[in-house]
């Protein structure tokens, strides 16, 4: 791409409902460099991307790249298969039933590379990502970094023009970001002509980009490079750059944590051996600690080390393969519902109820915990003062930015005034204010309330803030300290580097920083504007095919729940209407009338009730649907029909129900053309038939409650 224009982003805006996340963004991207789009979650990064990428409709506004608009079908076709997107979370583009080698496989079938070429590019990206001894393990067994650097390898399949990768260190530990970086740097090197766009909320990893895009609110803050960012503002740190220019030039207030005063009482947190299991997988294998009241513990650990298993052990919502795990002096059990109410968990997993308000969620949990009704309307009150929600009572959750709906979360999670506090990366994605402001929350509680606080974090800055620090891999602890005493005993200059140097000690797999280069095959020349492909259809066909096959709930669904549904169709289902009810009214009473009725008596499709005392008896019983037919016989029938002379029979059906009234219809219809029709039938005539239909219709025009009933009526003539 080198020598091609830029990414040019002319009077963009976007709109989910009444949410504006772009508003009328304007500005130039420059190729073949790493470009970073900065700010929390909220701000229209992803938003931005999703439109750069095509993976967004384009709804105002106008963006240029690889010569030509984004906006225009045929040439986002065209451009389609030079341009790679990876979408925010872990693991979102893949496929958690297939293994590593597998999804690779899928993504290098849609782009038509043949079997060579598939094997040559997964082989070297494998080897290049450290991924090579995984290669047959289920994409959803992998830890959080791991799948990162698999995403970057379905990206990369197709060696494409334009790399957009949306957050994809976040809630990934240190040690996998910076092996994530490695590798980004070493594929830059290898295609230098390639274009990096990249969104982040980590400012330390910006300070390494080439060109940087500052947004708030749907709206760009400042672009440069990161030294002009920062020298605009008059800072030399990123963050602090960041916090100046959302709060308009404003510098940021340090927020320093005041020291812990020992208590003198004895640990509410104890752990002993603690250890869980997942068939073949120890998640956490051996963990013992003690926590003081009042203290704030971290937890620290790569991604899938057990932090979440373990505090889940200690909530009671999962039980401990084997050790134990004591608050306040007594064993932790899923049963004991005092020791629960005093615990607050917060999960990491956004966990409030969307389609209730704020105030709905904070009353439903604290109805939840029994607080007396006086005590609920005091604490909701005081708690959305504190935590600046006053103004937002009857907003949904999913409604609020990012950092409002984590106030809220910790507010659930205190409502009931815990003595221990549990909170499992409660921070990922909040911008450093937000940040700031929760943990601000979070040390009063500790240092005036004397709440003992357990928290894991992938943030160095926030780890720094705990009273003691647990490192935590594969389920093991690694080391237990403050963390200005693990970085001095280690000699280290920061604590990321004490935690990836711990980490690199115990696994050699986590050791080899520098994995094999790259060596992709060069990419063959492939149509874009090509519709239809079976090549891409028996990729997604064999790829649905194995994942039906792993997975027995879908494959009994596939197979029996087929079966079971044509059976249920075919023979469960009738739409028949048959054995409906009818009452007479025969006010001749003649041989000619009984046989008339008897042909009704005799069909299938009807059967008769009591005789009907009247005219108004008929209609009172339509009303109430206890008959679906009435018919009545005038008298002189059976003298008019031996005469020869036209006569008539009222035939009045409940049309209340339209198709089944049409279907009565046609069955009153079919017994009388049968009738007229019978040659040794006293109704048969050779000449001219002795009676026509004529149909007739009463109804409710007014659609009184009363007479609700739509009623059709059928003349014989």
């Amino acid at each position: 791409m080198s020598g091609t224009p830029g990414i040019v982003i002319e009077g963009v805006s976007h709109r989910y409902g009444k949410t504006l996340a772009l508003d009328d963004l304007s500005l130039t991207l420059p190729t073949s460099c790493l470009v970073g789009v900065i700010g929390p979650d909220g701000v229209g990064k992803s938003t931005l991307l999703g439109l750069i990428a095509g993976a967004k409709r384009l709804q105002s506004g106008r963006i240029e790249l690889l010569e030509g608009s984004i906006g225009e079908p045929p040439h986002r076709r065209q451009i389609s298969s030079r341009i790679a997107y990876m979408p925010q979370g872990l693991g979102k583009n893949l496929y958690a039933d297939l293994t590593v080698s597998e999804n690779l496989d899928f993504f290098g079938r849609l782009f038509r590379q043949d079997g060579e070429e598939r094997a040559g590019r997964i082989a070297s990206l494998l080897s290049a990502t450290g991924l090579a001894p995984f290669h047959d393990r289920l994409v959803g067994k992998l830890s959080g970094g791991m799948k990162q650097k698999l995403g970057l390898c379905a990206a990369l399949i197709h060696d494409p023009d334009l790399l957009i990768l949306d957050e994809p260190t976040t809630g990934v530990d240190p040690l996998s970001r910076r092996q994530f970086w490695q590798l980004l740097a070493r594929l830059r090197a290898r295609r230098p002509q390639m274009s990096l766009l990249v969104s982040t909320t980590y400012m330390d990893e910006a300070e390494g980009f080439e060109w940087l895009v500052a947004m708030n609110q749907g709206r760009l803050l400042a672009e440069g490079r990161p030294d002009q960012v920062t020298a605009g503002v008059g800072t030399r740190h990123l963050e602090a750059a960041y916090r100046r220019l959302v709060s308009g030039g404003m510098p940021p207030v340090d927020f320093l944590v005041p020291p812990r005063r020992s208590r003198g009482a004895g640990p509410v947190i104890q752990a002993e051996g603690l250890t869980r299991r997942f068939g073949d997988v120890t998640a956490v294998d051996q963990v013992s600690f003690e926590i003081e009241e009042g203290e704030i513990f971290g937890f620290l650990g790569s991604n899938g080390c057990g932090k979440t298993t373990c505090m889940k052990m200690l909530t009671g919502l999962l039980p401990a393969s084997a050790g134990q795990a004591w608050l306040f002096g007594r064993p932790v059990e899923a049963k004991d519902r005092a020791a629960r109410r005093d615990i607050g968990y917060m999960s990491q997993a956004f966990s409030l109820y969307g389609e209730l308000t704020v105030h709905q969620n904070l009353l439903l949990h604290a109805h939840l915990f029994a607080l007396a009704a006086d005590k609920r309307r005091e604490r909701i009150a005081a708690l959305c003062s504190r935590f600046g929600l006053d103004q937002h009572l009857n907003a949904r959750p999913r409604d609020l930015p990012l950092g409002l709906r984590q106030r809220l979360s910790l507010a659930v999670a205190v409502i009931h005034e815990p003595k221990v506090l549990i909170l499992d990366e409660p921070t990922s994605g909040v911008d450093p204010d937000a940040r700031d402001d929760f943990w601000r929350l979070l040390v009063e509680l500790s240092r005036q309330q004397g709440v003992t606080i357990f928290i894991s974090t992938h943030f160095m800055g926030e780890a720094l803030r705990c009273d003691r620090i647990s490192l935590m891999h594969a389920g093991r602890v690694l080391a237990c300290d403050t963390p200005g005493r693990l970085i001095a005993a280690a000699g280290a200059r920061s604590l990321e580097e004490v935690f990836i140097a711990r980490l690199q000690a115990v696994d050699a797999e986590e050791a080899k920083s520098e994995a094999a280069p790259l060596a992709l095959p060069p990419p063959r020349p492939r149509d874009g504007t090509q519709w239809f492909s079976s090549a891409r259809l028996a990729a997604y066909a064999l790829r649905e095919g194995k994942e039906v096959l792993r997975d027995p709930v879908r494959l009994a669904f596939a197979f029996f729940g087929s079966a079971l549904l044509m059976v249920v169709f075919c023979y469960g289902i009738s739409l028949d209407v048959e054995d409906l009810t009818f009452a007479v009214l025969d006010l001749d009473q003649s041989p000619e009338s009984r046989a008339y009725v008897a042909a009704f008596e005799g069909s299938r499709y009807f059967s008769e009730t009591g005789p009907l005392a009247g005219p108004d008896d008929g209609l009172k019983r339509l009303v109430e649907g206890s008959v679906s037919l009435t018919l009545e016989i005038p008298p002189g029938f059976g003298r008019d029909v031996l005469r020869g002379a036209q006569t008539e029979v009222l035939a009045t059906v409940d049309g209340s129900m339209p198709f089944k009234g049409e279907t009565v219809e046609g069955h009153v219809a079919g017994i009388h053309d049968r009738l007229l029709n019978d040659p040794g039938g006293v109704f048969h005539s050779e000449t001219a038939p002795l009676a026509r239909l004529e149909p007739r219709y009463r109804y409710n025009p007014a659609s009184r409650a009363s007479t609700r009933w739509r009623r059709a009526c059928r003349l014989f003539c």
